[in-house]
């Protein structure tokens, strides 16, 4: 999955404007951590109210959906700026303390995406 190129719809906060565009956050999956919990980073530096970077840990947002069909469709995320400096040992307990909450939104793979 790290060749692949993702994008997230971004829903809130609704006035969110990145370098790819408004609403718009392009990236790649660094790591699956589950089928809950997806280490993403984004192509550009993400500012928001509560944080800045380039991690985000993203988590489904309903609890009856999960990231294993990820790659034929689009799975509403919760999603959060990691703080600190990441480390791909770090587990989903050690990465959930170390996040700020920041977008609500949708991820799918990219169509031209490898």
């Amino acid at each position: 999955m790290e060749q692949e190129e993702y994008c997230i719809s971004v829903g809130e906060p609704w006035d969110f404007e990145s370098q790819d565009g408004q609403n718009i956050i392009r990236g790649h999956i660094l790591c699956m951590k589950s089928d809950r919990c997806i280490v993403f980073k984004s192509n550009h530096y993400l500012k928001f109210a509560v944080a800045a970077g380039y991690i985000l840990i993203l988590t489904p947002r309903y609890k009856e959906n999960d990231f294993s069909d990820l790659t034929q469709g689009f799975v509403v995320v919760n999603g959060g700026i990691f703080i600190g400096e990441y480390d791909e040992k770090l587990n989903e307990k050690e990465l959930e303390r170390n996040i700020k909450f920041a977008i609500i939104g949708s991820i799918k793979k990219m169509e031209n995406s490898i």
